[in-house]
């Protein structure tokens, strides 16, 4: 029988969190930057089957800004709610806040993230940059 389960815990096995990546198409972080991203994330939220990571997202704040990250679900899981589940989940931890920006990077390979997005009030904006010089590629 499969139970279906909800996690705020922060010790997420990175081998779970790797192998969602290569679900979804996106590039594996491996433990160490995993151990990182978790350790400073303001809020992680999971959804499990039986003991395996089906739908991630989690929040990075400041206090004053606060950006969401990483929402994904497996792909055979899609379509289901869980997405849906995720950003409430997130949402929840923000919406009292006062956070004077609330963002996310939406991957433009995937048609249907934007409108995703914007079913919870987050509009589409042109003004991201990133200062690639410094940055370090995974």
């Amino acid at each position: 029988m499969s139970t279906i389960k909800e996690s705020k815990e922060k010790n997420i096995d990175y081998k779970q969190l790797d192998s969602l990546w290569k679900a979804i198409g996106w590039k594996p972080r491996g433990e160490k930057r995993w151990a990182e991203v978790l350790k400073n994330s303001s809020f992680v939220f999971s959804i499990w089957e039986n003991n395996n990571l089906i739908g991630f997202g989690r929040i990075m704040g400041d206090g004053v800004m606060c950006m969401f990250y990483d929402i994904d679900v497996l792909p055979k899981y899609q379509r289901k709610g869980l997405g849906t589940r995720i950003k409430n989940r997130l949402i929840e931890q923000i919406k009292n806040k006062r956070y004077v920006s609330i963002g996310l990077f939406a991957w433009g390979g995937n048609s249907k993230n934007i409108p995703f997005y914007e079913k919870f009030g987050f509009k589409k904006v042109s003004t991201g940059m990133e200062l690639e010089k410094y940055m370090k590629r995974e």
